[in-house]
């Protein structure tokens, strides 16, 4: 039986109800509002009557979990407590000055140690130079100029020293509307009507591509509702509806979409994947699951796979395929001479992609068998603290080897000198846990072992792979943007809609990763979007800026504007007219042009590839 889901009612409307029960004088509405309560107690009793863990677990159904850190400080690993001990022989860099990140660093009176203090200058206070993305206005000095005497000593020349920088912060609404006011003058002979022209600095668009960039990355990174942008630029005297928004932001995916199925293909032939899902709302979908009769299938999820290779790449997924369907049609795409991608994921069966195993080398999340044991601790101390002081130790390996910055044949051999023998100790002690029957393999501690223990090849590949990753917590802080996304706007409206939301939320998580500002690449494939069609390998987050430089740099066309005008002009304007009618879109009418001119300029005769993008609202 699943879980209840939470429900908001006054006790005065439950004894209503209850008196109406009795009379029986309950109308549909009462009725259909009593049934979950009726639920939730049957729900309540089959889970005390189970087991009194289910107490602990009720409390945190019902109040939330606050955190998997422990309460209490875990016991010495050396310190061969039956309870806790670990008969490895501890922590290797117990005692020394050095210690990893994350090892107990307390004086015995619960004091932090003097060691840790950083009483550095400037501490807490971020640099100029952590603005990469300011504005730099250069300030000449008024008064005096480069080899002018000195005033102060009349005797030295003045020559150039390091600049002083200072930040100055500033606000400004996501969408900022210029009115333009262009004189008119008519003739009062003929009539005859004479406009001022456009600024220069005003543009041909009304929407200009970083107006776009700024609501895609507001919606799907921030979460903002395209509600509540128009709320606030209401507010600002600067109306933006939500539908234009929506028209805005899907222009945006209609530029970007080739990247994202680029990076499909890139991402296939990583050597390392982390894979997690979660829980989607569609409402086509959902009407689907309403109507009769039903699909087989009602489940919605959203799906990220995060590659790690030469770069790290973010996608997302969200429709009624779970991850391992997804990941399966990733790989179609992988080359069949490279080793099996390393898989990262918490080892349930929907994650398995079933149709490309020989090709994956399944890597099982270490912290997820931890949980298990975490909220079994209240009840089984000794026990948990066993196995959850080993896993620490561990990570304090991991720590060490990331600080020490090694590298992924060093970690390996650091892991299989110092945590080989805590894993090897820590699987021998659970297994003779059950031949001992100290536990009971059929209850919740039994069980938490036994996950443990039918995963320990996949859970302990960082022992013999190079590269290993311990956990998926890459993948699931990876999902914290679309559980931001989905706390806020709450669903799509139809397959289209998410397919937008997956372009997005992909490029703009990949940027992130790459270092590069998202509103800047956004607005640079929209303003090069036949060149990104045509060569989309050259407009990945990490090397676009050096695609704009070369073509900031390319000569003009070494072909006489005659002969182009003979040859291919007239077929070019053709096709971008018939562009405008389908698109209503004259910006891309003339990149439509444009891309026309140069394939015929390079000897081809292709149109523009076909975007599958419409005028369908979501």
């Amino acid at each position: 039986m699943k879980d209840p889901q939470p429900i908001e009612i006054e006790e005065a409307e439950v004894e209503q109800l209850i008196r109406k029960a009795e009379q029986g004088t309950l109308d549909a509405a009462e009725q259909k509002r009593l049934i979950p309560l009726l639920r939730t107690l049957i729900w309540i009793q089959r889970t005390l009557l189970s087991t009194r863990i289910s107490l602990s677990r009720l409390r945190r159904i019902l109040f939330g979990k606050k955190t998997e850190k422990r309460s209490r400080k875990p016991k010495d690993p050396g310190s061969g407590d039956d309870g806790g001990g670990n008969t490895s022989g501890g922590n290797p860099h117990k005692g020394s000055d050095d210690s990893p990140v994350g090892s107990s660093c307390r004086q015995p009176g619960g004091q932090k140690s003097d060691s840790n203090k950083h009483n550095a200058r400037g501490h807490g206070r971020r640099s100029a130079a952590d603005y990469p993305g300011a504005e730099t206005v250069f300030c000449p000095h008024e008064a005096y100029r480069l080899g002018d005497r000195c005033p102060k000593c009349a005797r030295g020349r003045l020559y150039p020293s390091r600049t002083l920088v200072e930040l100055r912060f500033t606000g400004q609404p996501l969408a900022l509307v210029r009115r333009i006011e262009r004189e008119q003058l008519r003739c009062n002979t003929c009539g005859a009507l004479w406009v001022a022209p456009m600024p220069p600095e005003a543009g041909r668009e009304t929407y200009d591509a970083s107006l776009k960039a700024n609501l895609a990355v507001a919606h799907y990174h921030l979460g903002l509702p395209f509600k509540r942008i128009e709320s606030f630029q209401g507010m600002l005297g600067m109306p933006l509806p939500d539908a234009t928004q929506w028209d805005l932001v899907e222009q945006v995916a209609d530029s970007a979409y080739p990247v994202y199925e680029y990076l499909k293909r890139l991402g296939a032939n990583q050597p390392l994947v982390y894979q997690d899902d979660t829980g989607a709302r569609i409402l086509s979908l959902i009407r689907e699951n309403q109507a009769e009769p039903p699909p087989q299938r009602k489940g919605m999820y959203t799906t990220v796979l995060r590659f790690e290779g030469e770069h790290a790449i973010c996608l997302y997924f969200t429709g009624r395929q779970h991850a391992g369907e997804n990941l399966d049609d990733i790989l179609v795409y992988r080359d069949q001479r490279l080793a099996p991608i390393q898989w990262m994921s918490d080892g349930l069966a929907a994650n398995t992609p079933k149709r490309h195993q020989d090709q994956t080398l399944d890597i099982n999340c270490i912290v997820h068998g931890r949980r298990k044991l975490v909220e079994l601790d209240d009840f089984f101390p000794s026990e948990c603290t066993r196995v959850i002081d080993a896993i620490a130790e561990v990570y304090q390996h991991e720590a060490h080897c990331k600080e020490q910055q090694l590298t992924p044949q060093l970690r390996l051999a650091y892991h299989q000198e110092h945590s080989r023998a805590v894993m090897d100790d820590l699987k021998a002690w659970m297994e003779k846990q059950f031949e001992d029957r100290c536990v009971e393999p059929n209850s919740r501690l039994g069980g938490a072992f036994d996950y443990l223990l039918k995963r320990w090849d996949s859970l302990t590949r960082f022992l013999a792979i190079t590269g290993a990753p311990l956990d998926n917590n890459t993948a699931e802080r990876a999902l914290k943007m679309i559980l931001r996304y989905r706390k806020n706007s709450l669903f799509y409206k139809n397959a289209h809609g998410a397919y937008v939301g997956d372009v997005l939320t992909s490029l703009i998580e990949t940027c992130r990763l790459a270092g590069t500002n998202p509103l800047d690449y956004l607005s640079a494939l929209m303003e090069n979007r036949s060149a990104v069609f045509h060569d989309t390998g050259a407009w990945l987050p990490w090397n676009y800026r050096d695609t704009l430089e070369a073509r900031s740099e390319m000569r003009p066309l070494g072909l006489p504007f005659t002969r182009i005008l003979g040859l291919d002009i007239l077929p070019c304007v053709a096709h971008a007219m018939a562009h405008v009618h389908t698109k209503s879109n004259q910006a891309d009418a003339l990149d439509a042009c444009e891309h026309r001119i140069y394939q015929a300029s390079a000897g081809e005769r292709r149109d523009p590839p076909s975007n599958g993008f419409g005028n369908t609202s979501v």
